[in-house]
């Protein structure tokens, strides 16, 4: 319960005063067993927010404050990493030149581009009668996905330098980690089985795409950069959210 709890402390904005920290964040590897499970947390939120809206306003602004309210909520953590990526893989060229651009507080052309068409994006796919009407089940699974493939891709790869919470968090995040977090996905999933089966299938496409695509940039910035960072890291949960829903649409219209 401690480390679900440091969990939803780290991920989300919700006021939790009496969870403790070891000192330089040491507990949050094991924290992240639980990143998934805070991940539905959040899109727990999310999801009875909007079935509340659903009932006074059409889907265009349902799906704008619960995007909104992600954002508020999670304090724009991954929001901060995908633009940082950007501006690193897609904005320059070197390795010191793209590690510089990360560490920029300013966001570039290239982040602001990279936010801006990502949740473009989620908000069509969100809006989109035919996903609309299973609104609350996608926003649920949403976050999870994408918290999960930050716990996927940092059990695959290795830091790309020895400094910061995001070299510390990589390199204690092993396999165990991952298959006890993975459990918690399953149980859920298995959960969405006895209930609405037939979402089964659409949910398990978005987790897989969201988890492919999280393995292809962490494999293509590995390659590029040496390892990953905390950025990478945010970006594989911003871009995993919005996999999943390319998934999830997918399996549900074909």
């Amino acid at each position: 319960m401690k480390n679900y709890l440091r969990a939803l402390s780290f991920l989300t904005i919700i006021p939790l005063p009496h969870v403790q920290w070891s000192a330089g964040g040491r507990d949050l590897p094991a924290a992240a067993v639980y990143f998934p499970l805070a991940g539905a947390s959040l899109g727990l939120v999310l999801a009875g927010f909007a079935w509340l809206l659903s009932f006074f306003f059409p889907p265009a602004p349902v799906v704008v404050i619960a995007l909104g309210l992600s954002f508020l909520f999670t304090r724009g953590l991954h929001f901060d990493g995908l633009a940082d990526t950007a501006d690193g893989l897609i904005g320059t060229t070197g390795r010191e030149k793209a590690f510089k651009a990360m560490e920029d507080s300013a966001i570039g052309v290239m982040g602001a581009a990279a936010i801006f068409f990502v949740y473009l994006l989620k908000y069509a796919l969100l809006a989109e009668a035919e996903l609309y009407f299973l609104l609350p089940f996608a926003l649920f699974f949403m976050p999870l996905a994408g918290r999960w493939a930050i716990v996927y891709a940092g059990a695959w790869f290795t830091p790309a330098r020895n400094q910061g919470l995001g070299d510390l968090f990589l390199r204690e995040l092993r396999w165990p980690i991952l298959l006890k977090a993975s459990l918690s996905v399953l149980v859920l999933i298995g959960f969405l089985y006895w209930w609405q089966p037939y979402l089964v299938i659409p949910v398990i496409g978005g987790c897989f795409l969201a988890l492919t695509f999280a393995h292809i940039l962490a494999f293509y910035v590995s390659r590029r950069l040496g390892g990953l960072t905390g950025d990478i890291l945010g970006a594989c949960s911003e871009l995993g959210e919005m996999m999943f829903l390319i998934g999830f649409y997918l399996v549900l219209h074909l």
